[in-house]
């Protein structure tokens, strides 16, 4: 997808001379045995065809020879120019070249030593790109002073000083933007372009001429400049923020080229640009089955003909597509157009975008915002700062394009800028750009701005999230309904599948019907919901999240669970205490998650729950150097969706007592069997012990303080070893429990306390507190 190739070639008068039976090889040893006339000639050839990676390998050997040679430097930085627009390796061999210059340059004569008058032309073009403007508009005006006027060169340079006056004005007033470089996590050494970011800048899709891992793509390595075919990625921005490594769409072909040029708001469709057909052409790919599909030629010769189709975008609401074409009946060399969306799903005549939009030059790369009013795009014409840069338009209310804006410095710099997209609020954009600081040829950037965000417009910000955690079926579709919008309309919104969201822009002021269905098997609606929105003329957002459960087809209301664990003893809240939820119904292992430096934990949606469900909760807690825990949690669940289970974590240390989650064990008068209910409660100390295997316990009794000394004793310590003898018989080493009664002997509260409360109620509870049962670690 060479958009970004310089103007003019090197003009040689040699006949043309086919390159096809050289290879690497070859001209290795062309280097090694070659005289320095056969690499001058061997090299121009080279450098006709466009073979500028071999070309640059005979010229390298050629400065070998003649270090100081103006003919040959300015080869060397021509090439570089050429191949990768590589400005900066190219001004130390330009700035050689322009000391010695001759209007009768021979270059196949291997006793020129000077450099052609282009020389300071591809020297302005250095400096141009560097944002050096006055030593770009000396090397342009030296240039045109010494060419002959029927050079090529000499319409560019002309419209390079008008480029020159635009960036002079620009960086005398950059704009208050924050632009950065998107660093290795998506930039390498090679090219990476044509950035198409997500509408919440959840995803970023890109082009790449990287090489594949399996070498796949080493065959199809282009010798003429030696890169590898372009291919798409996409990356995610993780919880952090960071993005995460890219991942290679499942069509590209290892030999072919494909280039992202736009994705769908719901991202279940990529369009690309290929050159298989035609003089290249606009391709899309459909998300289905988990995975992108094979691309499909976009079969509509309104669209793609055989002239030279390089971009396609869709406006948010679908109801126009905007391409570029160099086709015939423009106002330059490429041209944008648009079509609008027939009744029937077609793309109606093409338009061209007129000329507030179009002009002499190249324009390229349109991006519609989510407002289907905003324009941006890239021209490198006479308002230009110097190469592709990006504009902004906006329309009227008859459809017409507006006056274009530059966005000027530093969005724009004197070099490339190019493929602009932006987030749904239009404060975040990325694009190409051929910076210094750049990785590759080509870097992609981000850009924060506070002047270019949307206005006048409301956005809906919906989700749905599947119950259980299921993937969302591909015909869950929303319908979004405006009920007093001026022009009433219906439009049909697909979630996005890998989480649920969907988004579209709505108009301030007005109330709004959403309804949702399966499409497959004859449409079921099977929620509906309506909003308003409000009366502002800023920015705004809508926000809707929807939880539905597949079983049943329909949207519930969410239920979660959050709470806090503490420390038993100092009462620390914890955090990194692993939290396994599960219904003790039906076992299902209903979330896991972990506490937060605050001790604070919060679950997923729980699913197929609604109110008024008697729900059993088990809450086990790990944590390491705790006692990991189960607490039973019974619910009637009610109207508010959180529900809160706050509990502790005993650390595992002798002396600590494990019996946090286990209720007061009875014992009929004068008898010390276990009774059902003392079991259920001595069952917990079993899965304590189970999920502990380390730990060793006694389990003391103790009475209160009425009743004789040595009864009390004798009693307590039958009720202590029956107890430990039940939990033996359920699987726990005898060795690793014991049981000791103590009688009145370890009071929690004395008599004297006792004594001195006011009512028979609280000396009672007093003496309740002392009739208790504690599980202590002893080793």
């Amino acid at each position: 997808m060479k958009l970004l190739k310089s103007t003019i070639l090197l003009t040689l008068l040699c006949p043309f001379v086919s390159f096809g039976q050289y290879d690497t090889k070859r001209v290795m040893e062309l280097i090694n045995s070659g005289s320095e006339s056969e690499l001058v000639m061997e090299s121009a050839i080279m450098i006709q065809e466009g073979y500028f990676y071999q070309a640059g390998m005979i010229v390298d050997k050629l400065l070998e020879f003649q270090p100081t040679s103006s003919n040959y430097n300015y080869r060397r930085g021509f090439i570089y120019l050429e191949m990768s627009t590589d400005f900066v390796k190219a001004t130390p061999y330009l700035e050689k070249a322009v000391l010695k210059t001759d209007k009768k340059y021979d270059p196949f004569n291997t006793k020129e030593t000077a450099a052609p008058i282009d020389s300071y032309f591809e020297m302005g073009k250095c400096y141009h790109a560097a944002g050096n403007i006055d030593k770009a508009e000396e090397f342009y005006n030296k240039f045109l002073t010494n060419s002959i006027a029927k050079s090529n060169n000499v319409f560019f340079a002309k419209l390079y000083l008008e480029q020159c006056k635009i960036a002079r004005a620009e960086m005398a007033s950059p704009k208050n933007v924050f632009l950065k470089n998107m660093g290795s996590s998506v930039n390498t050494a090679n090219p990476e372009f044509s950035p198409v970011i997500s509408l919440d800048g959840s995803a970023l899709y890109y082009t790449s001429r990287r090489r594949w891992p399996t070498g796949a793509s080493d065959k199809g390595l282009d010798s003429r400049n030696n890169q590898y075919p372009e291919d798409i990625y996409v990356s995610y921005r993780d919880f952090d923020s960071t993005w995460m490594d890219p991942i290679k769409l499942e069509f590209c072909d290892s030999l072919q080229n494909e280039a992202t040029l736009a994705v769908s708001p719901d991202e279940r469709r990529v369009y690309v640009y290929q050159d298989t057909k035609g003089n290249g052409d606009i391709f899309y790919s459909d998300f289905s089955t988990n995975k992108f599909q094979e691309v499909s030629h976009l079969d509509d010769k309104k669209i793609n003909t055989n002239d030279w189709e390089t971009h396609a975008t869709v406006t948010p609401d679908g109801q126009r597509m905007y391409f570029v074409s160099n086709r015939k009946g423009g106002y330059g060399g490429r041209d944008i157009y648009y079509s609008i969306k027939q009744k029937d799903g077609s793309w109606g005549d093409p338009v061209n975008a007129g000329p507030n939009i179009n002009g002499p030059m190249e324009d390229e790369s349109p991006f519609v915002s989510i407002d289907n009013s905003t324009l941006y795009f890239s021209s490198n014409g006479n308002k230009s700062m110097g190469g592709f840069d990006i504009f902004m338009s906006t329309i009227d209310s008859k459809g017409q394009w507006g006056p274009a804006t530059n966005l000027g410095s530093p969005i724009n710099s004197t070099c490339d800028d190019i493929f602009y997209t932006t987030t749904v609020d239009g404060l975040t954009g990325y694009m190409t750009s051929l910076r210094a600081d750049g990785k590759g040829e080509k870097d992609i950037y981000e850009i924060k701005n506070n002047y270019l965000g949307v206005k006048n417009i409301a956005v809906l910000n919906g989700k749905i999230n599947v119950i259980g955690n299921k993937p969302l079926p591909e015909d869950v579709s929303v319908t979004l309904r405006c009920l007093n919008c001026d022009n009433p309309y219906d439009r049909k919104l697909f979630p996005r599948l890998r989480d649920g969201v969907f988004m579209n822009s709505l108009e301030p002021c007005k109330e709004y019907d959403l309804t949702f269905s399966y499409e497959k098997d004859g449409k079921k609606n099977f929620y509906n919901e309506k909003f308003k929105t409000e009366c502002n003329k800023e920015y705004s957002e809508v926000y809707r999240e929807f939880w539905l459960d597949l079983d049943n087809q329909m949207m519930v209301k969410p239920y979660y669970v959050v709470g806090t664990i503490t420390d038993s003893k100092t009462k620390e809240k914890l955090s990194d205490v692993a939290i396994t939820l599960v219904n003790k119904k039906t076992g299902e292992k209903l979330s896991q998650s972990v506490t937060k430096t605050a001790g604070a934990y919060k679950t997923d949606t729980l699913g197929g729950m609604k109110k008024g469900d008697n729900v059993e909760f088990a809450l086990t807690l790990e944590k390491a150097g705790y006692i990991t825990m189960t607490y039973d949690s019974p619910i009637t669940l009610d109207d508010n969706s959180e529900i809160r289970i706050d509990r502790s974590l005993a650390k595992n240390e002798v002396g600590t007592d494990i019996g946090l989650n286990v209720n007061p064990i009875y014992f009929d008068y004068n008898k010390w069997d276990i009774r059902p209910d003392a079991a259920k409660e001595l069952d917990k100390i079993v899965d304590i012990m189970k999920k502990n295997p380390g730990i060793k316990i006694e389990l003391g009794s103790h009475t209160d303080s009425r009743g004789k000394d040595d009864y009390n004793i004798k009693l307590s310590d039958q009720r202590a070893k029956a107890s430990a003898r039940y939990i033996v018989s359920k699987g726990i080493a005898a060795n690793r429990i014991s049981g000791k009664g103590y009688g009145e002997t370890k009071l929690k509260v004395s008599d004297a306390q006792i004594n001195n409360m006011p009512t028979v109620d609280e000396k009672e509870k007093g003496h309740q507190l002392n009739r208790r049962t504690e599980f202590i670690i002893v080793k």
